[in-house]
This record gives structure tokens, sequence and C-alpha cells, in this order.
């Protein structure tokens, strides 16, 4: 999947059970590239992302400021656990506070019924050093 200048997000689940988002490619999204809100009856690992890049910004695209002017991540995660991500590469999330990375979904919305931290596991992920001054951003 190749998603950029999203409003919102490149990609987002709701209510989800086994599901593998690979190799997605994503630049320029509103709030996060990719963002899972609840994982549902899966065993650990079941739902993942596997694979991909995501772009903060490019630089490209954000004539209107829309980007530059928020704090966006790479990553939103799950209220709940049981998620898995591997392999995927972070680029430009040097302003504002955005980050590569963050947790719990939904909860920095006023209606959010849940705010806290989970574990999800990761490996072999990858963050550009020179525009990723935050990697996680709770």
């Amino acid at each position: 999947m190749l998603a950029w200048k999203c409003g919102r997000n490149g990609a987002i689940t709701e209510r989800t059970g086994a599901v593998t988002f690979k190799n997605f490619k994503i630049a320029d999204s509103g709030i996060a590239g990719i963002e899972f809100s609840v994982i549902e009856d899966v065993a650990d690992g079941d739902a993942n992302v596997k694979g991909g890049i995501v772009v903060g910004n490019t630089y490209l695209n954000d004539d209107d400021g829309v980007i530059k002017n928020r704090t966006v991540w790479g990553y939103i995660g799950p209220r709940t656990e049981n998620f898995t991500m591997s392999g995927v590469s972070f680029y430009n999330f040097d302003f504002q506070k955005s980050a590569a990375i963050g947790t719990c979904s939904h909860c920095f919305h006023p209606a959010s019924t849940d705010s806290g931290g989970r574990t999800f596991t990761v490996n072999n992920l990858t963050f550009d050093a020179a525009t990723v001054p935050r990697r996680i951003n709770w």
C-alpha cells in the first residue's frame, strides 16, 4: 500500500483481529502513518505490521503548513495488548513534538475512555538518526 498527504492517517484499523500490514509506504499523514485502535481475540503477534517505510514530512507536500505545524507519529499503537511490529523504517519526524512511535490510539481525543501504555513487541526497526530525534512520544 502507498499513502501520502492523508488528512488523518495513512492506514487505520479500529476493532482488529489477525491482520498484517505488510510493506506499507506512507508519507505526510496528518496524525499518524499507521494506527491500530483495538486488537481483539487474537494471540500475541497475530495483529502486526511487517516491513515498510513511514515518513513524517517529505517537505514536498506541505504548502499549506498542515503537517509542520502539528505533532504527528509514524505509528500509534492500540489500547490493548497483543501487537507486533517488525522491519519498519522511520524518517523525518524532526518537527514539533513528532515521533516515530506513540501508544494509546485515540487517547488524545476528548471522548477517550482509556489512557495508558500497553505492551507491544517490536524488532528490527530503523530510525534515521538525523531526522528522528524522538523515537517514542507517549
